[in-house]
């Protein structure tokens, strides 16, 4: 089963989280994806998943790689909310971030793969 987020928000950027010069930043930063997120996932909840695949479909000027923090925060959302087990390589089996010219600009989708 998949579980499709479409976020009209441009990607928090991985420069962005690294160039913060202090952690309360960051922690600013994580808890507005968390609640960004949230919103999302009470719209259209996943059942609990042990071993799961995510795919980031984004259009944005950030290098697709630069957008790795939104799916680091979709985790750690998931986790905090018991969607998930855990992030580690025993449930995350596949991570994918793949530019796509046909959203809109300054949006991404997610793709939540359940695979137990």
């Amino acid at each position: 089963m998949k579980y499709y987020y479409y976020i009209k928000e441009n990607p928090i950027s991985l420069n962005k989280v690294y160039s913060t010069p202090h952690w309360t930043v960051r922690s600013k930063l994580k808890s507005k994806w968390f609640d960004i997120f949230k919103e999302y996932l009470d719209a259209n909840p996943p059942e609990p998943i042990e071993k799961y695949n995510i795919t980031l479909t984004v259009n944005s000027r950030l290098d697709p790689s630069n957008c790795i923090m939104v799916i680091k925060f979709f985790e750690d959302t998931l986790k905090k909310l018991d969607y998930i087990v855990d992030d580690s390589p025993k449930y995350c089996k596949s991570i994918t971030i793949k530019p796509d010219e046909n959203l809109e600009k300054k949006s991404f989708t997610l793709i939540l793969e359940r695979l137990d």
